[in-house]
């Protein structure tokens, strides 16, 4: 069982605590107003919802689920415990980051400062269809994601597969650059030929 830290309680933390405590892991919601979040632990064993600091103190990995513009002010204010953490940045730049000339997620690196462990995933995928990673031909969904340290990136994987989808490794942090820009497009195939919000990556051997 790991312990997992979850900062933000939006559809993504949501899905993603949901899954990763049916598999086993303990789950730490990290918010601002968390005594108004005590929804989010109904029905997940050994669940909790605290401030951003108890759920960085309690674990070991954590997820960044914050709305992009906060991620970065949020990893300077807490950059030295973020230091000793493994941290999955799933946030989306949009046009905070419209040429891509950076991903959003070696801002998150760099705001953390050197140590910083950090690995980008989740990206590419709808909240939609975190409690599906099988489609209804029974396709298993991808998970791309991207990092430069290789035991980090195989903890992930690890994560990844505990919710049922497959990990696909896309290389070093800087091509979560090309992540970043693969989240709106897949919007507009997505709107444009009437996915309802379940359209994924995947990759075809």
């Amino acid at each position: 069982m790991t312990t997992i830290a979850l900062i933000g309680t939006g559809r993504m933390a949501r899905g993603l605590g949901t899954g990763w405590a049916r598999a086993g892991h303990r789950i730490i919601f990290g918010s601002r107003v968390p005594a108004e979040k005590t929804d989010l632990i109904a029905g997940l064993p050994d669940a909790q919802v605290t401030t951003y600091a108890d759920a960085l103190d309690a674990a070991g990995i954590v997820v960044i689920t914050l709305p992009y513009a906060e991620v970065a002010p949020f990893c300077r204010a807490y950059a030295a415990v973020l230091r000793e953490r493994l941290v999955i940045d799933i946030s989306n730049p949009f046009d905070h980051l419209p040429d891509n000339r950076v991903a959003g997620a070696e801002i998150t690196r760099d705001a953390i400062g050197p140590g910083a462990r950090v690995v980008a995933a989740f990206k590419t995928n709808f909240w939609t269809t975190i409690p599906t990673p099988l489609t209804a031909d029974g396709l298993q969904r991808d998970v791309l994601f991207a990092g430069d340290n290789e035991d980090d990136k195989r903890i992930v994987a690890e994560l990844i597969t505990d919710l049922g989808f497959r990990p696909v490794d896309c290389g070093g942090l800087h091509n979560a650059r090309i992540l970043d820009g693969m989240v709106p497009l897949i919007i507009e195939l997505d709107q444009r030929y009437g996915g309802a919000w379940q359209a994924s990556w995947k990759l075809l051997p």
